[in-house]
């Protein structure tokens, strides 16, 4: 039986059938005459449907369809896109797939969620270049798309085609099945799509039977299925700066699970800052140094008592390299209660961290900050001298960083949002707030990787008294 699978499988290696492809994490499968009959035909399910209404001149916002050029994919049910004809938004359109639920990936990590997120990401990229993106509503005609229980992500159905530009809307194929018929999703919630529901199903029935990949009896080859690894901070911190000084190093933590111990720094956008100081005898560079790591804790708020600057914790996670936010600690898990050895836990309160692991701030003026590169990495810092805005970005969420006179590094507000109505209290509605105006600056010294792949330094806000303005 699985001589044949595999066999099978290799058979599909040489044949291209509708979206799907060979590759280190997808496994496309054509019928093989040699199988036996106990493994039913392989049937490839998504040529079976097509987009029933056209999206050429459409506007996304006004008609629920519309062309997409790429901006992010995220991971195996989420992606990013800019509308190309709109008359009512440029927003970017965030999609969560319509229909199926992969694995996690980012502030979670489960078994072939990181295979989900390459197969998505191979087949968006692909399309991006060659051919066409197509993102509708689950809906068969034309009207005003709707969002999901977050209310900022659209819920989507992201119809492809790989090879040709401007496809005809007859000549794409739908990737939310696509992921189901490789076994990367179970079928989850197809109601508002009956006309391809049954089509859902017995791609995901057919998945099953060959046992791809999420129903497959083997382990995931990309999950990391081993014990935690206790390790510092500062080691980890070695293996950055490597990875910063050269892009091609490959950081020897990247999909280890870890233990650490930390002082938090601070707590803000759902990332959770750790820093511990390292004297000469615990391995620390120049006389004795610190070490900061950032946490992303996922979507939901973490209890209090682990946002508490100053407190000293234990936590167990996933480090892993993000594209974006350099390298970090993912899918650890901070609950109230537990009695789960791998979950975060308070080693020392605020208010009794008075001594080795009490929290260090930097205090370095603008110019120092700029020549300290890895001194401060992800750790607390106070700049001692006020500094100047001169320049500002707002980024497709309406998250602002602001630009500084004479320094290389700038400032990240995750809390402040442009024009948003939905965060009345955290708006920046005019430049005037802040363009020539002197700060008082302290944060987190992080750092950030452009999609250039260029770095650049910045300090992230975790709260307003960290820019607080002496213009009255």
């Amino acid at each position: 039986m699985k001589n044949n699978k595999l066999l099978t499988l290799a058979i599909a290696c040489l044949v291209t059938v509708g979206l799907t492809g060979c590759n280190e994490t997808s496994t496309s499968v054509v019928s093989d005459p040699t199988a036996t009959s106990s493994l039913p035909e392989w049937v490839d399910y998504t040529s079976q449907i097509s987009l029933d209404h056209d999206y050429k001149d459409h506007d996304f916002y006004a008609d629920g369809i519309g062309k997409m050029t790429l901006k992010t994919p995220i991971d195996g049910d989420t992606a990013h896109f800019y509308p190309v004809v709109t008359a009512t938004s440029s927003d970017v359109v965030k999609s969560r797939f319509y229909g199926i639920d992969t694995p996690e990936s980012t502030g979670q990590v489960q078994e072939w969620g990181k295979a989900a997120s390459n197969f998505t990401k191979e087949k968006l990229e692909t399309a991006a270049q060659y051919g066409t993106i197509v993102v509708s509503s689950p809906f068969s005609e034309y009207k005003k798309p709707e969002t999901d229980a977050t209310g900022t992500r659209y819920l989507s159905l992201i119809w492809i085609n790989l090879d040709t530009k401007d496809a005809d809307y007859t000549d794409l194929t739908l990737l939310n099945l696509a992921i189901v018929q490789d076994g990367f999703s179970y079928v989850k919630g197809v109601g508002e799509i009956p006309n391809y529901a049954n089509t859902f199903y017995s791609a995901e029935t057919q998945a099953k039977a060959y046992e791809l990949h999420l129903f497959s009896k083997d382990p995931d080859p990309l999950f990391n299925y081993g014990d935690y690894v206790d390790t510092s901070l500062l080691d980890i911190k070695k293996e950055i700066e490597k990875e910063i000084d050269d892009p091609d190093y490959k950081n020897a933590y990247d999909n280890v699970k870890v233990r650490i111990q930390g002082t938090v720094a601070g707590y803000s956008n759902n990332i959770l800052y750790l820093e511990s100081y390292f004297s000469t005898e615990n391995g620390g560079r120049n006389g004795g140094e610190y070490a900061g790591i950032n946490i992303f804790c996922g979507m939901n708020s973490i209890p209090s008592k682990f946002q508490a600057v100053n407190t000293y914790i234990e936590v167990c996670g996933l480090a892993l390299d993000n594209k974006t936010f350099g390298f970090q600690i993912s899918d650890a898990t901070f609950k109230r209660f537990s009695t789960d050895p791998n979950d975060a836990t308070v080693l020392i309160a605020p208010e009794d961290n008075t001594d080795e692991f009490q929290l260090h701030t930097f205090e370095k003026t603008a110019k120092e900050l700029d020549d300290s590169k890895y001194e401060c990495l992800n750790c607390s810092v106070e700049v001692t001298d006020e500094v100047v805005v001169d320049s500002y970005y707002i980024n497709d969420d309406g998250e602002i960083t602001i630009g500084l006179k004479d320094c290389d590094f700038g400032v990240y507000i995750p809390f402040l949002f442009y024009g948003n109505s939905e965060k009345p209290n955290d708006v920046w509605n005019d430049e005037s707030d802040f363009m020539g105006k002197s700060f008082k600056l302290s944060g987190i010294y992080t750092y950030h990787i452009q999609t250039s792949g260029k770095i650049v330094y910045q300090v992230t806000l975790r709260d307003t008294n960290d820019f607080v303005t002496s213009n009255v």
